[in-house]
């Protein structure tokens, strides 16, 4: 099945510096330069976040997006200026797509037993940065899951990696950026061998265990928190795409694949403002002032 296809190299192992926001609340970050190794992805942060800490913050132009891990202890609770309340639980996506601009809260659902998982941001195309915020969710038990040898892989968003099925979140029509996210778990010394797109960027986030890397220098092991970026696709390539190979190390791995279709577009930042141009962020900042993104009283007061 891959005689036609070729192995995409690997650009770069990326490692991911822990930033704490207090005593108990923390996350490794990932952010890569330049950006265009991981568009239409803007950033990751691996969190723990055993106490509220998040009072209610805006974001415009961009997705911000939680995936609690399957085995996490706690959950999340996710309130929004739209109005939804919502209970994020172990294994669950949450996915707040702002558009042009929404206000939410995410705190402990048990707060002393940790939340454990991934904040996702991921970038809006131009035509959908000001379209109206919506919110995506999809339980564990609705992610197809391929479950082969060495090999158990979920597919928390887009299809599975044979095309046979795909997550819930596809068959709404309003989410705008479609990207595709497989949480994989390989067995001690496992292999596998995943086909992607053709011109989709691809990297995955190492949460536990280790992968076996060889080079011209040898074997390379690399334990987490990591990040690994693949090479871009450069032009012209094979219609049919090509593959990346995930080896795991002798404890096993378990991460998160992410791949997207670049936007290709300038990306400029202001907090938690994604835009194409300064006038993007200048909008967003009138449009949270006036009170345009909606308001939200925060539940809980930080000490």
């Amino acid at each position: 099945m891959h005689a036609s296809r070729s192995i995409r190299p690997v650009a770069r192992l990326v490692a991911m510096p822990t930033h704490a926001f207090d005593a108990s609340t923390f996350a490794y970050m990932l952010r890569v330069e330049p950006q265009r190794l991981i568009d239409p992805f803007l950033g990751i942060d691996a969190f723990s976040m055993p106490q509220s800490y998040f009072l209610p913050h805006p974001h415009g132009g961009m997705s911000a997006i939680t995936l609690l891990f399957a085995d996490s202890p706690g959950g999340v609770r996710n309130r929004d200026s739209t109005g939804d309340d919502s209970i994020i639980a172990a294994g669950d996506l949450h996915w707040t797509q702002a558009g042009s601009g929404i206000i939410h809260e995410e705190t402990p659902s048990e707060p002393g037993s940790a939340a454990l998982g991934l904040q996702i941001f991921v970038d809006m195309a131009p035509e959908h940065k000001y379209q109206d915020a919506a919110v995506f969710k999809v339980k564990r038990a609705d992610m197809p899951v391929m479950q082969d040898g060495d090999v158990h892989l979920t597919a928390v968003a887009g299809d599975l990696p044979d095309g046979s099925a795909a997550s819930p979140i596809g068959a709404d029509a309003r989410w705008s950026t479609r990207v595709g996210m497989w949480d994989i778990s390989v067995q001690p010394n496992g292999v596998l061998r995943l086909p992607i797109p053709n011109l989709h960027n691809v990297f995955f986030v190492l949460r536990s265990g280790s992968l076996v890397f060889r080079t011209a220098q040898g074997e390379q092991v690399v334990d987490q928190p990591t990040a690994v970026v693949w090479s871009p696709v450069v032009l012209p390539t094979p219609v049919v795409g090509d593959d990346v190979v995930l080896q795991a190390g002798p404890d096993g791995c378990h991460g998160v694949m992410f791949h997207g279709k670049p936007i290709g577009e300038p990306v400029l930042q202001h907090g938690p403002f994604t835009g194409n141009t300064r006038q993007d962020i200048a909008n967003y900042m009138q449009a949270f002032h006036d009170g345009d993104m909606g308001t939200l009283e925060p539940s809980f007061v930080r000490g």
